[in-house]
């Protein structure tokens, strides 16, 4: 789930007035920007093992909507960004195959294996956030524009078409060399993807 999740943020957004935008949005990719830290960094992040399960995201919940909070003042603004970090997994499970608990198995319905399927349901969330956040008259200009939907639906198509073209659009450090020593650790780890 890529823009998805910034639909789920629109939403959410135009539930509370008292709440930021920005924030949400960021919240709602929260666990997706831990990864790419990860990849910048070159370390690896076996199937999502710090940023994608259910104890990670509770952390990142927590410390997320603290730092919102504390940032905004907004008290709507810190629970609704604990709020979608937390549903970021239910939305990746619908789209990919993810280790959502420690030592559990992969799970997922792997929607991404569908792109035609994915871009339907990932542009029904962006839509439906859209719309709701064009029927409040406070909700910022920049995110109600007609430019701001279609951006996002090419955006998403361009995600499938890379996705489609490689087999996956989400990198990882996990394959390079240097992070072995993480490859070995057995049968889960990186090797074992």
């Amino acid at each position: 789930m890529i823009t998805g999740h910034l639909g789920v943020a629109g939403a959410a957004h135009a539930s509370r007035r008292d709440s930021s935008l920005p924030w949400l949005l960021a919240a709602a990719m929260a666990p997706d920007f831990i990864d790419a830290l990860f990849v910048v960094a070159r370390q690896c992040n076996p199937h999502g093992l710090y940023s994608h399960t259910v104890p990670a995201a509770a952390l990142l919940a927590v410390v997320f909507g603290a730092v919102a909070y504390y940032f905004t003042g907004r008290r709507a603004t810190g629970l609704l960004s604990a709020l979608l970090v937390l549903t970021h997994l239910p939305l990746d499970f619908i789209t990919g195959r993810k280790l959502f608990w420690p030592g559990a198995e992969m799970m997922g319905l792997r929607l991404y294996d569908h792109p035609i399927g994915d871009f339907v349901v990932e542009a029904a969330l962006v839509l439906l956030g859209w719309w709701l956040m064009r029927r409040r008259q406070w909700a910022p200009r920049w995110a109600t524009g007609r430019a701001a939907l279609v951006w996002l639906l090419v955006f998403q198509i361009a995600v499938e078409a890379v996705g489609t073209a490689r087999g996956g659009a989400k990198p990882s450090a996990c394959g390079e060399p240097g992070v072995g020593a993480l490859r070995r650790s057995g049968p889960e780890g990186p090797a074992a993807a």
